[in-house]
């Protein structure tokens, strides 16, 4: 079904192309002609639409200026809302008879300053929220008194100014309606004070009805009120009958989402249009607020009659300008193709010819137009394409000869994992590998060399250096990631060499190492056995001379016998891969003080102070104590030779974040930056020597770190030249529940 349906689209685009010739010609003038009448077509619309768009931008800023002059103008009518209150409420002997409770003192002295302001609604209430007065104005400038047909504690500014209590409370307002003359007031309610004590609440409106008229005077514009989404009051309804008023009023209403959208919103303005008497106006909603008090919603409204008729006018004239504009650019457009496309045939020819393989064929295109540049673009890089081309293939001889001409195997190795030889030697070496393959099998000794864990890798496969043991080949392998410029991985390289001959050679040495430190170190305990027996005097009295040259004897005896062991252990070490520690949870104190105390008689003949800090309550370590007897011995040693006489050696063992610490401290020559790179290799020994003549191999720090990783632990430094050196053994602690 899937190769029916594409021998069926190639079908169609067969014909497509018998139909419209394939040529860059008609390529360029059939969808340029095309593309023409869309353009000039969607100029037309757009143009109109632009014009209609500026005519109704202009119209949609006089809505929001109107709305803004409406804000404006109820800012006004507030300020003369609180002008009236105030002075009514502090019209003098008002505040103290509501204090008395003389309502009808109260209601003879604010009366006349209502009538006085020609304030449309006017209301007062003592502190307990009787009604002290109640004055309307009736439509002929008459006033009446609507006592107790209306409950005032309705109204929540009133109880809300009460039960504040604050003389100083700000205004509040509110949209009521009056049941007594059915319309609705813009109300301004203040407290009304007497010794920095509430005593009333005077209360000032206006009809809605008188507000829109003002609104529409100052904002020439029609006015709409809402309450609860509800039309409440408009200027639409002044010239309508009273008996149509409220169906007009019900078809201005909007929805709640609308009301409340339009209650809640700051800077944007919700629009929509509405129909009154047959004509379309378009309205602006925006919140009726002073203040802090929201009291509903507003909206402005202007015909739209004015965008109508304007976009109308300009539609027909943009439509023949642009009729004109579409033919005139179509002929522009043929001439232009003309022009173009012969170069571009002379330059598809040549590219053609390139892609061939013919790298000396060039275009020929003189011209200063993007035509010519592109052309002279393409010479230019075809003479640099060919010259890379030479070159590439001469460094690739020159690549090829250097690897076939190396001893040691290269190897490539793809993402998809495949490996490529890239050398003679690689070929011969995995040969070598089958061969020996039959002798015995392989062996990784990568695990035994390198800590996997410490290192954070999975396998041994992820490590840049490998070893593999073959029958009785030996075969080093370094491989490396090969990333492009960009950061791109490529694959991996593999360099593979037969060290076998070297692995031979370290083995050998270290064959004779643990045989002559065997030979040497029985004569060395009979010498030394026999030195410590003229010192005793077993073979009769010597002099004071002779016992001085048999001590330094017997030191030197002690120096070349503790070599001895240290060459022993080293080549212990390294023959098994391992120290074969006996652990079992340890109390090192006993050990640091037995060291200590040990040494403390040699650091008196040096003349150099000797220090132990043994903290009281220190955890167990599982540890193999004559083994980490020996790593601290060595660290005091190390103390011992290079402090200079006068100076101090300190031990602390304590604990800290859970691990055992064992610090030994001295004031000695100290280490440079040099020495502490390499300070833990064998057969290593520091540069800057003290004067005096210090003996070693260069062993002693490589096994002492080599027995604190075998714990489980790591050993630090710090040292600075001419200051000091303090090392650290640290070792994970035993918990209390394991010492239990």
């Amino acid at each position: 079904m899937q190769e029916q349906r594409s021998n069926q689209a190639l079908g169609w685009r067969q014909r497509l192309y018998h139909f419209f010739p394939t040529n860059i010609r008609n390529k360029i003038i059939l969808p340029y002609l095309l593309l023409t009448m869309i353009v000039a077509m969607m100029g037309i619309f757009v143009v109109t639409r632009l014009v209609v768009s500026t005519l109704d931008e202009r119209f949609t800023n006089q809505l929001i200026e109107a709305g803004r002059i409406v804000a404006d103008s109820l800012v006004r009518q507030e300020r003369e809302h609180w002008a009236d209150a105030r002075a009514i409420a502090f019209t003098v002997g008002l505040a103290e008879a509501l204090r008395d409770g003389d309502w009808e003192t109260a209601a003879e002295i604010a009366n006349p300053a209502a009538v006085a302001r020609e304030v449309e609604v006017c209301f007062v209430v003592d502190a307990e929220g009787r009604e002290v007065l109640h004055q309307l104005r009736r439509a002929d400038g008459g006033d009446d008194s609507a006592a107790g047909q209306f409950n005032v504690l309705d109204l929540d500014i009133v109880p809300s100014l009460l039960r504040a209590n604050d003389p100083n409370a700000q205004p509040k307002r509110a949209l009521m309606y009056h049941p007594v003359v059915l319309r609705y007031y813009y109300v301004t309610a203040i407290p009304i004070e007497l010794n920095g004590q509430v005593v009333g609440v005077v209360a000032v409106g206006t009809s809605l009805d008188t507000l829109i008229q003002y609104f529409r005077e100052v904002s020439l514009a029609d006015i709409i009120i809402y309450l609860n989404g509800s039309a409440v009051a408009t200027t639409f309804s002044l010239a309508e009958q009273p008996d149509a008023v409220d169906t007009l009023l019900e078809s201005l209403s909007i929805s709640p989402v609308e009301y409340d959208r339009a209650l809640h919103t700051f800077d944007a303005i919700d629009m929509k249009e509405v129909k009154v008497r047959n004509r379309s106006y378009r309205i602006a909603l925006g919140p009726l607020r002073i203040a802090d008090d929201t009291l509903g919603v507003f909206a402005v409204a202007l015909p739209l009659k004015f965008v109508i008729e304007g976009g109308l006018a300009s539609r027909n004239t943009y439509a023949f300008i642009f009729t004109l504009g579409m033919a005139g650019v179509i002929l522009v457009g043929y001439l232009i193709s003309q022009h173009i496309t012969r170069p571009l045939g002379r330059l598809v020819w040549t590219s053609q010819a390139v892609a061939d393989g013919d790298l000396d064929q060039r275009t020929g295109i003189i011209s200063t137009d993007e035509i010519g540049i592109l052309a002279g673009t393409f010479d230019e890089m075809t003479e640099r394409l060919a010259e890379r081309t030479y070159a590439l293939e001469e460094t690739v001889g020159r690549m090829q000869a250097i690897l076939s001409s190396m001893g040691d195997g290269v190897m490539m190795e793809d993402l998809e994992g495949n490996l490529i030889t890239l050398n003679t030697a690689a070929n011969q070496m995995l040969e070598d590998m089958a061969v020996n393959f039959m002798l015995g099998p392989l062996r990784d000794l990568s695990s035994l060399e390198y800590d996997l864990e410490a290192e954070g890798m999975a396998d041994p496969w992820q490590l840049d250096h490998r070893r593999f043991e073959v029958g009785a080949k030996m075969i080093s392998v370094h491989s490396a990631t090969v990333m492009t410029d960009d950061g791109d991985r490529l694959g991996t390289v593999i360099v593979m060499r037969d060290v076998t001959a070297e692995v031979e050679a370290e083995r050998l040495k270290d064959q004779f190492i643990t045989h002559v430190s065997h030979e040497l170190r029985t004569p060395l305990t009979v010498v030394k056995g026999f030195s410590d027996l003229l010192l005793s005097g077993a073979a009769g009295d010597i002099t004071e001379a002779q016992q001085d040259f048999m001590g330094t004897i017997g030191r030197h005896i002690d120096d070349l016998i503790a070599m001895v062991n240290e060459l022993i252990d080293f080549s212990e070490m390294e023959a098994s891969g391992q120290l074969g520690l006996v652990t079992r949870p340890t109390d090192l104190r006993s050990v640091v003080e037995e060291v200590v105390e040990e040494w403390r008689p040699r650091m008196e003949d040096k003349d150099l102070t000797l220090h132990i800090d043994l903290a009281p309550q220190v955890p167990q370590v599982n540890a193999d104590g004559r083994r980490m007897r020996w790593a601290l011995l060595h660290l005091v040693r190390n103390a011992l030779q290079y402090t200079p006489s006068g100076g101090d050696v300190s031990v602390r063992y304590y604990e800290q974040d859970g691990h055992v610490v064992i610090d030994v401290q001295d004031t000695g020559i100290g280490l440079s930056p040099q020495d502490h790179e390499r300070l833990f290799s064998r057969f290593y020994r520091v540069t800057n020597m003290p004067e005096e003549d210090v003996r070693g191999l260069g062993v002693g720090l490589y096994l002492t770190g080599a027995i604190v990783e075998a714990h489980g632990g790591k050993i630090q430094v710090e040292s600075k030249v001419g200051v000091g050196s303090t090392f650290s053994i640290i070792l994970p602690a035993v918990n209390r529940e394991q010492e239990q």
